[in-house]
């Protein structure tokens, strides 16, 4: 390998460590259009007051390389979300949500990226209040549904990220902004802004023996939540740790990964109350077994989730077992059918209360 090809597979290492796989499709010649469906569904024992949520979910997006410098996306999904309570009664929200614009700039070819990602308020908002009861159902980290908002306002976002080798390793940093417009969460309520946040994240990866090793770290401060005009919320600091290793395991190849998203306690304002800190941790495997042109990846995750004021106490368990299977139908689509269950706890009032449910999806990537 030259010097040059090692450099650039350094930078876009570390690159991939800090944007999002789209934005490092810049590399691509042509055009290229995601969409697919996903519906997911969980039933939940007595004791939470909710006996079902399930979400059905069409994802569309198109990636357009204007240039070998120049990217640019877009992407929204309709959603519908359906929650039935303990009693029988249930209630539904649906619609499109915001969609999602981004450009990407190579300043420099594989080492430093700049993007500009606005959010569209295309999404439902001014919701009902059984339409707010759908909502907090799939609005959890604990519970990973395709769509956990269906609107959030317009925002813009600015970033800039660095990519670097040093001494074997791949180094990146990265950097944004993001500024947010108000918007009506509620019908009849007053206005919601969401305060601006400043994020940092850096990254290093590299080659050991015939394997992969990456890891990251992701910080974000934000300031003072608004409703109304009146300052009501100021949110706690966010730490993200990630870490992740890669390596051949025979004709197959084996990831293992972990990752820790921590939220420090926030405050209110108005009387000076903190909010729950909260910590969500994962740890996960997959294998990918190639057959020719195609991929199949079984995998499992298993997520632990704890809040408190002055310690932080178990408060719900996910166990997911899925896989997927990547099909090359031609020179210029694939299809990704995929299958996954779930189960787990949430603890009330002392009891441990179960759940389970399971998805099912098909995704479409085509070329042109």
């Amino acid at each position: 390998m030259t010097a040059r090809r090692g450099f650039r597979a350094s930078g876009l290492a570390a690159l991939a460590l800090l944007v999002a796989p789209a934005a490092l499709r810049a590399q691509e010649a042509r055009r290229t259009l995601y969409t697919g469906v996903e519906y997911r569904t969980l039933s939940f024992d007595p004791g939470l007051f909710t006996k079902t949520v399930s979400e059905l979910v069409v994802p569309v997006g198109l990636v357009i390389p204007f240039s070998s410098r120049l990217t640019v996306d877009l992407g929204t999904r309709f959603a519908r979300a359906e929650r039935t309570d303990e009693s029988g009664a249930s209630s539904t929200i649906s619609g499109l949500t915001d969609v999602q614009a981004r450009a990407v700039v190579q300043l420099v070819q594989d080492v430093a990226l700049f993007t500009v990602t606005a959010n569209l308020p295309t999404g439902k908002t001014k919701l009902s209040g059984e339409e707010v009861a759908v909502a907090g159902a799939i609005a959890t980290d604990l519970l990973p549904f395709p769509v956990s908002s269906f609107g959030s306002g317009s925002s813009v976002t600015t970033g800039l990220a660095l990519a670097v080798p040093v001494a074997g390793w791949a180094v990146g940093l990265a950097g944004s902004y993001r500024m947010s417009g108000s918007f009506t969460p509620l019908a009849g309520a007053s206005s919601y802004k969401a305060g601006a946040e400043v994020r940092f994240r850096a990254g290093v990866d590299r080659v050991i023996g015939q394997g992969r090793v990456s890891l990251g770290f992701t910080y974000s401060s934000f300031s003072t939540d608004e409703f109304g005009g009146s300052g009501v919320l100021r949110p706690g600091k966010r730490y993200i740790g990630q870490a992740g290793v890669s390596l051949p395991l025979g004709n197959m190849g084996l990831s293992l990964y972990a990752w820790d998203l921590y939220r420090a306690s926030g405050t209110v304002p108005i009387n000076g109350l903190t909010t729950e800190k909260q910590n969500l941790m994962a740890l996960g495997a997959a294998l990918s077994i190639q057959r020719g042109r195609n991929v199949f990846r079984p995998s499992v995750e298993y997520r632990v989730f704890g809040e408190g004021d002055s310690s932080l106490v178990k408060a719900g368990t996910l166990l997911s077992l899925g896989a997927r299977y990547q099909m090359a139908t031609g020179e210029s689509m694939s299809l990704i059918p995929s299958v996954r269950y779930d189960m787990g706890n949430i603890p009330n009032g002392g009891t441990d209360v179960g759940y389970r449910g399971f998805s099912v999806g098909l995704s479409l990537r085509k070329t042109m």
